[in-house]
């Protein structure tokens, strides 16, 4: 009898637990991912070498208030940790620190039952040693002048100086500004040398060839981006605001799941259109508008890049339309230029060259140089953990970059007054493949009779 008590007993805490463990999403990045990544990191340091990473610091909003946490994209490739107040070490050889011997040590702050009744749980050591795998965890309080040591160490592999985590005038010195002070007077007491160039490019490396995990966290955040970016279409009209098209926008991205939005939401109508990080989203949407809307969702620390111009009332003018051509015509150039072994510039050339000869050929541009002037940033960049992520300049399998034309001309231009307050830009995210690419956020129309009938469909708004 007690055996068959103590058999339901399990069998209802296991469902028990995994009615728990159902609550949260289950598709975040693994350990064995973290882990992987740390030992591609470790392979490049020299043999007597130490990585040293930093969370990022809490950022104060308000009186008592902090913006909300938002971890060092570094620190979270390589530890999943998304807490405060913590610190990374890697070693190529094992070294003993602590009583415990390895190549890799994380300190961590402490439980803290005051803290947790109004933030949330902190995880300490037991809890991360559980979700990391990794064997030598210490709270933070252990890292110390005792503990650490730079004796026997070579290169001293970090960004930490260029960070921003060190706060001369606190009036309580944080745990995090502790340890990288302890850090940098270790390095500067025995002159080793900070490895920062080799830190960035290894970094560079790592990062800008996304594994398979990555990719995925990427397509669901393109995916779920073009759920707002397909309802805004659906839903825009004349009198609608700009936060009313971001309001629409970011609830399709929490609804589907997303964190956050993966940069500040651009809703940008007639001439705000041509403001490139335009995000004061206040205006009133007129009759014969084009909505520029640069929104997109971040998932599981991953953020997608997507960028559609529609018209208020569901056509297209003229003059919008010659320009979106243009601007559609380019973008389809920088997209086949995304191919493995391609210097990454060629993107950008492959769609300026179709932007400078469509503007010259209306008679907007005189020439290569003065069409710059309506199309004045890069056409790509690399995607990833951050929005401009860190990546190689040739592409290769693995690469996820943005293509992203633009034509933006405002008003007292040096052409027509029929072209000015027109601000157009399309943007989509590129997986690029041994074989091709692959366009992750393709499910949002992008020609002009596509989003023409888009627009004739209700939202649900």
């Amino acid at each position: 009898m007690k055996i068959k008590h103590l058999i339901i007993g399990l069998f209802a805490t296991l469902s028990l637990q995994s009615a728990i463990a159902q609550d949260y999403p289950t598709d975040y990045l693994t350990p064995e991912f973290h882990a992987g990544r740390r030992a591609a990191f470790k392979e490049k340091m020299s043999d007597k070498g130490v990585g040293i990473f930093f969370a990022s610091q809490t950022r104060q909003r308000s009186n008592d208030t902090e913006f909300q946490y938002a971890q060092n994209k570094n620190f979270y490739y390589l530890t999943g940790l998304e807490e405060p107040n913590a610190v990374l070490l890697l070693f190529k050889q094992p070294v003993t620190l602590l009583g415990k011997t390895g190549t890799e040590f994380i300190f961590v702050q402490n439980r803290d039952p005051f803290k947790e009744l109004w933030t949330g749980k902190i995880l300490g050591t037991d809890g991360f040693k559980a979700k990391s795998k990794m064997e030598n965890v210490f709270i933070n309080d252990q890292f110390n002048a005792s503990s650490i040591s730079l004796a026997g160490v070579d290169s001293v592999y970090t960004l930490y100086r260029t960070e921003g985590i060190f706060a001369k005038y606190q009036a309580k010195p944080d745990p995090l500004t502790r340890m990288a002070s302890l850090v940098d007077s270790l390095v500067i007491a025995s002159a080793k040398p900070l490895a920062s160039k080799t830190t960035l490019n290894t970094l560079r490396a790592l990062r800008g060839i996304k594994q398979p995990e990555e990719i995925a966290l990427i397509q669901k955040a393109a995916s779920i981006s073009v759920l707002g970016h397909n309802d805004v279409m659906r839903a825009i009209k004349p009198g609608m605001k700009e936060f009313q098209a971001q309001a629409i926008m970011e609830y399709h991205f929490k609804n589907a799941g997303s964190e956050y939005p993966g940069y500040n939401s651009i809703n940008g109508a007639a001439e705000n259109a041509c403001v490139l990080h335009y995000i004061t989203n206040l205006k009133t949407v007129k009759n014969g508008d084009l909505l520029l809307s640069d929104c997109a969702a971040e998932y599981h620390g991953y953020s997608a890049d997507v960028t559609r111009t529609v018209p208020a009332n569901g056509k297209f003018t003229e003059a919008q339309k010659a320009l979106y051509e243009i601007v559609l015509a380019a973008q389809d150039a920088g997209i086949a230029a995304c191919k493995a072994g391609a210097p990454f510039g060629d993107i950008d050339a492959a769609s300026r060259a179709v932007v400078n000869a469509g503007l010259i050929k209306l008679g907007i541009a005189a020439n290569e140089k003065e069409a710059r002037t309506y199309f004045p940033h890069g056409t790509s960049h690399h995607l990833g953990l951050d929005v401009h992520d860190l990546g190689p300049r040739v592409l290769a399998a693995g690469v996820v970059v943005t293509v992203e034309p633009g034509i933006y001309i405002p008003a007292g231009s040096k052409c027509d007054k029929k072209w000015w307050n027109i601000g157009i830009r399309i943007e989509d995210d590129i997986l690029i493949t041994e074989i091709g690419n692959v366009n992750l956020s393709k499910g949002s129309p992008r020609s002009v009779a596509e989003i023409e009938k888009m627009a004739a469909q209700k939202s649900i708004f």
